[in-house]
């Protein structure tokens, strides 16, 4: 692997034509938002597509970040897995749950827990959930949400090539960070 320097330099924001400023509405100061941003095109798509799956998600928030924290985990990412940590926070999990999650062990994790972490190795590792696993899921999750195990687990293999092959850096500006958290309704 290379180097970590940013290789998309995140847009600046006095320079964002009025469709940029229109896209990233609020989101401005998010790193993320201003390196996508330098293709409108693929931020709409990647974005829109984003905001459906956290945000309106049908897993309860507890799976749901059980899933981005182990597979931002298992890629190695940096900068989406400290807005996690947040996320998972202000989703009433508690230090210890957060380890055990990007870990894959810990006292405190319930058979369903070790279900859905596994579920989401093999789809980092193999990119397919194995029949037993898909079975198992089953017995809890609708069809829609066994769907979306898969679509948010990709999504989160997705942001960490982003993440770090354009070498986007975390926030930097003082109180960005905060404000950026302030924006986040969901849980």
């Amino acid at each position: 692997m290379s180097s970590n320097a940013a290789r998309i330099p995140p847009l600046p924001v006095e320079n964002f034509n009025p469709e940029q400023a229109a896209l990233t509405g609020d989101w401005k100061h998010l790193t993320f938002s201003r390196v996508l941003i330098n293709s409108p095109r693929m931020y709409r798509g990647f974005v829109t597509h984003l905001a459906e799956l956290v945000t309106k998600t049908c897993l309860p928030p507890r799976d749901r970040q059980i899933i981005c924290l182990r597979m931002l985990e298992l890629c190695g990412d940096v900068y989406e897995l400290t807005h996690h940590l947040t996320i998972s926070r202000n989703a009433g999990l508690t230090e210890a749950e957060i380890t055990a999650f990007r870990t894959g062990e810990g006292t405190g994790l319930t058979d369903f827990d070790h279900l859905v972490l596994e579920a989401t190795a093999q789809l980092q590792r193999d990119q397919f959930i194995n029949d037993t696993t898909w079975a198992a899921l089953a017995t809890r999750y609708s069809q829609e949400q066994l769907m979306e195990v898969v679509f948010l687990a990709g999504c989160y293999l997705t942001m960490a090539m982003l993440t770090k092959t354009f070498g986007i850096e975390l926030e930097s500006a003082p109180g960005a960070f905060e404000h950026i958290n302030t924006l986040r309704a969901y849980t």
